[in-house]
């Protein structure tokens, strides 16, 4: 294999590749073979094809993925709406309604300015490694291998963690619904556990077995998520006693402990900093969407404007409905939205199926985590960042996806879950690793695109550009990221206690730690950044 050189400048080496028409390559999909004398028959996919070649990697996964399932897809992996609804609790004692709807709208604003810049860089270079493969190309030349490796690192920690995030929430909302239903049932936390290694089982069964009908049920996944938002909004603003509007857009509410009420409301942005995470979920799927350097960068900006308006209007509709705060959030449930759906439907049954739809929402989330999570950990291992790479490289030929890569990220959940029995705390503080660590790999990509537009340097732009606009919304989206990395690190409480410190900074400095061990156990010797595979047995011209 001829790999890039650690001196050699990546955007050259990138653009000095190009693609010959003889160059022999059949991209499988579904059951469909394209492949007419070394030839594709398909022109987008020819197109896809060359747009790997000049990044040096082969067409190795299946382009099952089209404009609308794309959408459907970055849309439900967020899934905002159904955020907001398990997690304003934490907003509502960190600044209350001025927090929960300013604070989502200052979020939003800054999600948006990041999904643009992401946006941008995948049309760039859309590939499954996403972040560190940006790096690669974007940083100095001296440092471009250290950076990738730490954002790749980085990368795989956080989104390992969100899935083993969107997997839990599932899990304790079944056990809410239990409480709900038997008020002598106490929740333990071993069969917590239990219910979410089911989870996790249920996931990676639907990943793997219902890979090829994968984009349709992103789709029906879609058509639930909008339907079942109306199901739960309806009872919410029609059933429940009415706060005022004065209550809803002006009351600040602080049971944090902390004095300084500025402080308090940058605290409480971490809810709404949440709801918006993952937006690089889908630029992983790059290899498997035709006409990804278009349609990625479409369905990432497209799917915060839809996540955007449902979580704002879910955060209105919870704040006009939410009757007495004390009694809402001191729910036996753990969930105050599910306190809230029993006091508008005065049923067990109806709020059941409503608490049942929001699972199902967040366990289709889970199931796209999953999914991106899988193919930035195989695009990794494919560039020699993990231990065994080539074993975790393997893609699995009946399938056509990373199948061992995947099981992976599922082994690390399972591991993550065993944490859970002995302390919840502790298991959460290894979970808060996803906020703190994908805001983190957003922002190395960003500032280093800044740099070289501020520096009036070469970039390899693709097709979708921000244009005259791109140095405004890249800095709007630095901005943005500072301020949530700086707060994300501050306890919700005072005074701080064992249970309810904040430990997603000593985590990632944790994981930051281990990162640069690794580095220097083996990382040094084999990792050069992304390489160029096709090199190795295809007719590239130089």
């Amino acid at each position: 294999m001829t790999n890039r050189t650690p001196n050699s400048n990546p955007i050259e080496a990138c653009k000095s590749v190009q693609y010959s028409e003889e160059w022999p390559l059949a991209v499988r999909i579904g059951n469909n073979t394209s492949k007419v004398d070394g030839h594709l028959e398909d022109q987008n996919l020819d197109i896809d094809a060359r747009t790997l070649a000049l990044l040096g990697k082969r067409q190795r996964l299946s382009r099952n993925f089209g404009l609308v399932s794309i959408v459907a897809f970055s849309t439900t992996l967020q899934a905002a709406w159904a955020s907001v609804a398990v997690t304003f609790q934490v907003g509502m004692v960190s600044g209350g309604p001025v927090n929960l709807f300013y604070g989502l709208i200052f979020c939003w604003i800054g999600a948006m300015a990041i999904a643009a810049s992401l946006a941008e860089l995948t049309s760039m270079a859309p590939t499954a490694g996403a972040q560190y493969h940006w790096v690669s190309l974007l940083a100095p030349v001296r440092f471009a291998t250290i950076f990738s490796w730490v954002a790749g690192w980085i990368t795989v920690f956080a989104r390992m963690s969100l899935y083993a995030s969107a997997s839990f929430i599932v899990a304790q909302l079944i056990q809410g619904i239990a409480v709900l239903n038997h008020d002598s049932y106490e929740p333990a936390a071993w069969q917590g556990t239990l219910i979410y290694w089911t989870i996790l089982l249920i996931t990676t069964t639907v990943n793997i077995l219902g890979i090829r009908k994968f984009p349709h049920i992103e789709t029906i996944a879609f058509v639930f998520f909008v339907a079942a938002f109306f199901v739960v909004l309806v009872p919410l603003v029609y059933l429940t006693p009415q706060s005022t509007a004065t209550f809803v857009f002006t009351d600040f509410e602080n049971s944090s402990g902390w004095s300084n009420d500025g402080l308090v409301w940058f605290i409480g942005l971490m809810n709404a900093a949440y709801t918006f995470v993952g937006i690089d979920g889908t630029s992983h799927m790059s290899e498997e969407v035709m006409g990804a350097n278009v349609v990625v960068p479409r369905s990432m900006v497209w799917s915060q404007f839809i996540n955007g308006g449902l979580g704002i209007a879910m955060t209105i509709v919870i704040l006009f409905g939410i009757g007495d705060i004390a009694a809402t959030l001191s729910t036996k449930t753990k969930y105050p939205i599910i306190q809230m759906l029993l006091g508008a439907t005065q049923s067990k049954g109806a709020t059941t199926v409503m608490t049942s739809f929001i699972a199902i929402i967040i366990f289709f989330a889970a199931l796209g985590i999953l999914a991106s999570a899988s193919r930035l950990t195989w695009a990794f291992a494919r560039d020699n960042g993990l231990p065994f790479p080539k074993f975790f490289a393997h893609v699995n030929k009946a399938y056509l996806i990373p199948v061992r890569a995947l099981v992976l990220v599922v082994f690390v959940a399972v591991l993550l879950g065993l944490i859970n029995i002995g302390s919840m705390t502790a298991f959460q503080a290894f979970i808060s690793l996803s906020l703190i660590g994908l805001y983190t790999s957003y922002f190395l990509p960003i500032i280093l695109l800044v740099s070289r537009r501020f520096g009036q340097k070469e970039v390899p732009f693709g097709p979708w550009t921000l244009g005259r606009w791109g140095l405004a919304i890249n800095c709007v989206a630095l901005v943005y990221i500072t301020i949530i990395a700086t707060f994300i690190v501050f306890p919700p409480y005072q005074p701080v206690s064992w249970d309810q410190m904040n430990y997603a900074g000593p985590i990632f400095g944790l994981s930051l730690l281990l990162c640069l061990t690794l580095w220097l156990i083996y990382g040094r010797r084999i990792f050069i950044g992304p390489v160029h595979e096709v090199l190795e047995d295809r007719h590239i011209k130089s």
